[in-house]
């Protein structure tokens, strides 16, 4: 009998760990917390700043907003990105301080929302200057959760 009881129990102990750790926001990739709903996907197969599909559930699945990322920042007022794709080098401001409404896609399937601009170099500069933003490179970010 004695048996049958902890059987029952070990059960009921899986049951239950089970149904805790699906209710969990678990974040098993690293992605980092930029703010405002904004994350950047660390991951080497990703390398991108998303949003969420379900704010509530932010780690499940998420939308494009900047791909190919060299280089991330952020304070409490912006997130400073650098992508690359090929040759070609983009700055990037998200204003965390504006509303965020979704204006469409482009014709690579980024979503394109209102606080999201490509800038230009001194604008950038600028910005991290005053902001006092310190940025960190995806290799930086990948040897801290031991990508590489």
């Amino acid at each position: 009998m004695q048996l049958k009881n902890e059987n029952l129990r070990n059960k009921l102990l899986i049951l239950l760990t089970l149904i805790f750790l699906n209710s969990c926001q678990l974040n098993w990739y690293g992605d980092i917390d930029l703010g405002s709903n904004f994350y950047y996907q660390v991951e080497p197969a990703f390398n991108s700043i998303v949003i969420p599909v379900n704010t509530d559930e932010p780690y499940k699945s998420s939308i494009y907003v900047i791909k190919n990322i060299e280089s991330v920042g952020f304070d409490k007022n912006y997130i400073l990105a650098i992508s690359k794709n090929g040759q070609e080098i983009k700055y990037w401001r998200i204003n965390k301080n504006a509303e965020t409404k979704k204006l469409g896609y482009n014709e690579n399937s980024i979503i394109e929302l209102s606080n999201v601009s490509e800038i230009g170099s001194t604008e950038f500069n600028q910005i991290r200057t005053s902001e006092n933003i310190g940025l960190k490179t995806k290799t930086e970010y990948r040897k801290e959760l031991n990508y590489e």
